[in-house]
């Protein structure tokens, strides 16, 4: 009787066990159609959309960008698995990678078996991440090997036909909220395993700006124009999935011979779905004046002159765009802070790489960094997070400066052991060293003040914080 009343025990709790499991799958299965719909709905919406050129969004939700100051970028997907560079080691010939070229073309796919993730934790990433002052993210939602991080519809390669299904970005996106940073994406229109992409695998060609395409004019536009709605459809999901998307970072289209790009008719759209989004000037790459798009994007490299539009450099943290297990790759404070004083002395962000391991994790020397960064940002965050510009303070001044209200930060890096001096005829208010608030002591020749070095340095950027009472005019 016991044993009786144990099976039909057993067999309601299997019953209760499979309702649960099927409410699940049901509830799952009724979410991802719900997506599905507005990634194609957004799709419909493209072709009513009339093509406006915009240069700057003035939505007041896009208007932390000047201001971010730090960001992580982080190329992750398939090509992580052997530690080569994203994409481009498809290529034959390939100049600063020529070890990559073993997976020239197709061997390349050969990874999209291997790449499985098992200990991804982006809440640790993006944990890390704000506490080194950093106010955005940005992650390879797809690269030019058109491997896409999220199960979409309208991919020839992804998630959905390589890892069941599994989203690889909505954690990351949940993260990004729950710490406060901004959400973005990295997009490449330009997708070489789409059938006919009309570019050669031999960097030889590619260098010389050479395509495969044999296409006549009018036969060269048609196959675009299906290409790009093919873009179009994965962008609809991307932008319909999340929420609120903050900054689509894009890397050109590349198609050659083009007539009609529809650039102005894509942005117009993508700001129909996210008005509050920022967005760069490399759909077809705007050349440098952000002709259309938010911002210009600098690569591997800090302008020399302060450009008049938002502007952000994207640097290499490590040695390389993708994944490396040097741990010796990932360069120092000193290098982030430099880089990071003279783009914010004139008005511009950073976005620092680094590439994440195959199985998900980031190198412990990532960790390092990152808290080396964090015990300075607990005191001096704020001349240069949220700080503005002084672009003129090489006229002035032999060490960088921002501001805020009526504060002027001067930053003073490792190496600078001379005495500061500033060029004005104000008295200030005030001067402190803004780690500890300590009085500096300054001196007043002619137009000029000299300030004294602090006592004991932290090691990576002294601040001086000179108050006015009225604030000079540069």
């Amino acid at each position: 009787m016991k044993r009786h009343r144990k099976l039909i025990l057993n067999i309601k709790q299997f019953s209760s066990i499979l309702l649960l499991f099927f409410s699940i799958t049901t509830a799952a299965n009724c979410q991802e159609e719900v997506l599905r719909q507005k990634a194609h709905d957004a799709l419909s919406l493209l072709k009513s959309v009339k093509p406006i050129a915009v240069v700057r969004n003035n939505n007041p939700d896009a208007q932390w960008f000047p201001e971010a100051g730090l960001g992580l970028f982080m190329h992750w997907g398939i090509h992580s698995v052997a530690a080569l560079e994203p994409s481009w080691a498809m290529m034959k010939n390939l100049p600063w990678a020529p070890d990559d070229t073993a997976y020239f073309d197709r061997n390349y796919y050969s990874l999209l078996w291997r790449f499985h993730p098992e200990n991804y934790d982006p809440d640790r990433w993006m944990k890390a991440a704000k506490e080194a002052g950093m106010s955005y993210a940005v992650i390879t939602a797809k690269h030019h090997d058109g491997y896409a991080l999220w199960p979409g519809e309208y991919t020839n390669l992804g998630t959905k036909k390589y890892m069941d299904g599994r989203d690889l970005l909505k954690p990351y996106v949940e993260a990004c909220r729950k710490y406060g940073l901004q959400v973005g994406f990295y997009f490449s229109p330009r997708d070489w395993s789409y059938p006919g992409f009309p570019v050669s695998m031999d960097f030889n060609n590619y260098g010389n700006g050479k395509r495969i395409n044999q296409r006549t004019p009018e036969q060269n536009q048609h196959d675009y124009d299906k290409f790009f709605e093919y873009t179009a459809g994965q962008l609809s999901e991307l932008l319909t999935r999340y929420g609120k998307i903050d900054l689509l970072w894009f890397d050109a289209v590349e198609w050659p011979d083009v007539k009609e790009m529809h650039t102005e008719q894509i942005y117009a759209w993508i700001r129909t779905l996210q008005p509050g989004i920022v967005i760069n000037d490399r759909w077809d790459y705007g050349g440098g004046k952000a002709e259309i798009g938010d911002y210009i994007t600098p690569e591997t490299f800090i302008p020399e002159k302060a450009p008049d539009t938002w502007w952000e450099s994207c640097l290499q943290w490590g040695s390389s765009w993708g994944y490396s297990p040097n741990p010796r790759s990932i360069k120092t404070d000193f290098w982030v802070m430099e880089n990071l004083v003279k783009a914010r002395a004139m008005g511009g962000n950073i976005l620092l790489n680094i590439g994440p391991a195959p199985d998900g994790t980031m190198q412990p020397e990532f960790y390092e960094r990152t808290a080396e960064l964090a015990k300075w940002m607990t005191h001096s965050k704020k001349s240069l997070i949220g700080a503005d510009p002084l672009k003129s303070w090489k006229e002035i001044s032999n060490v960088p400066v921002t501001r805020k209200d009526n504060d002027w930060y001067l930053h003073i890096l490792p190496g600078k052991q001379e005495e500061i001096w500033l060029k004005t005829d104000v008295r200030p208010l005030k001067v402190k060293l803004l780690q500890t608030n300590e009085n500096i002591r300054f001196k007043k020749k002619g137009n000029t003040l000299f300030f004294d070095l602090p006592e004991k340095s932290n090691g990576l950027n002294d601040v001086i914080v000179v108050t006015w009472k009225d604030v000079p005019k540069v």
